[in-house]
């Protein structure tokens, strides 16, 4: 059955798509083989924050100059989103520690102890939680700062004779409309990955302070809280940049 879902996503992608349909093809496979790459130098003991800022690098890479080319929107984009990463990266060492995330689940936990896994894999797993939460971030942020790049670029090449305030004023204007979106979107998404997991929290008669304090539920809350914030300050940032880089040309 994964076949016949591989394949009608292939067809749908190549026919609708056409030629920018192959060239995300191939982008979304350039992607996967970076996220093996991670995974297997994580397994070798190379520090996971390490791997993931040189796996977050070459993403960024594929996916926004190659899919979108070396034009000056892209690199905007491109610049954008290595600094928020950044500044990101610094926040989530912080908020990671105060709240003591990292490691698998108690759900997670209870599994694989009825499986008799052995949970010495000798892989720091605070590390390893903190790179999930900068990867499972990193698509929201793209998407967001190629749209708003692309919009401002869209606004300077139809109206030359903006200034850079007025080019800024576009694109926050336009981020507006792109952060609503993106947000109900990431909300959803997280929606639609919990509901079983806060079933479950329910009928074994969680209160909500329990739930909000169990591992398995405030990982993943707190992934999809830090990706919303990467996808606010994305905005202004980008912004600024990409009418920086067009006012400059």
């Amino acid at each position: 059955m994964i076949y016949i879902l591989a394949a009608v996503f292939f067809l749908l992608l190549l026919i609708v798509g056409g030629d920018r349909g192959a060239v995300s093809l191939i982008t979304l496979v350039g992607n996967m083989l970076v996220f093996l790459a991670a995974v297997v130098a994580m397994a070798a003991r190379l520090h996971p924050i390490l791997v993931t800022v040189a796996g977050s690098v070459a993403v960024n890479c594929i996916t926004i100059l190659y899919q979108n080319g070396t034009g000056k929107k892209s690199i905007s984009a491109l610049l954008s989103v290595g600094a928020v990463m950044l500044a990101l990266l610094v926040f989530v060492f912080w908020i990671g520690g105060k709240m003591h995330i990292g490691g698998l689940n108690e759900i997670d936990m209870k599994s694989d102890l009825s499986l008799y896994y052995s949970f010495n894999i000798h892989v720091d797993m605070r590390m390893v939680c903190i790179s999930m939460i900068i990867i499972g971030l990193l698509g929201a942020v793209m998407d967001s700062a190629v749209a708003i790049s692309s919009s401002i670029y869209e606004v300077y090449d139809n109206n030359p004779d903006l200034g850079t305030k007025e080019l800024f004023e576009s694109g926050i204007a336009m981020g507006k409309d792109v952060m609503a979106t993106t947000l109900n979107t990431l909300y959803f998404a997280y929606i639609g990955e919990a509901l079983m997991l806060i079933l479950y929290l329910r009928q074994y008669h969680y209160s909500l302070v329990s739930m909000l304090n169990a591992k398995a539920f405030l990982q993943d809350f707190a992934c999809i809280v830090i990706s919303a914030i990467g996808c606010i300050l994305v905005i202004p940032v980008c912004a600024g940049i990409t009418a920086k880089i067009l006012k400059e040309q």
